[in-house]
């Protein structure tokens, strides 16, 4: 299952992502809800906690210039 989420900032996008995507049932597309959570948590600076840091800007970083990302849902 993947997930296409579209930037809070980008709504003009959420109907053009949610067409491209309607034929797709293994893709769910949704807002990003994440807004106001940017702030770093206060934890220890594990070796897991680093990466999933960097994969957190990754998709933050395409929010902010693309208005969307596609990403693997885990679980």
């Amino acid at each position: 299952m993947e997930l296409c989420i579209v930037s809070v900032y980008r709504p003009d996008l959420l109907p053009e992502t949610t067409k491209r995507f309607a034929g797709d049932a293994d893709v769910e597309v949704l807002v990003d809800r994440r807004v106001g959570e940017r702030r770093r948590p206060e934890r220890a600076d594990s070796e897991e906690s680093r990466v999933r840091d960097r994969r957190r800007l990754s998709i933050d970083e395409y929010l902010r210039t693309q208005g969307f990302v596609v990403v693997s849902r885990e679980g």
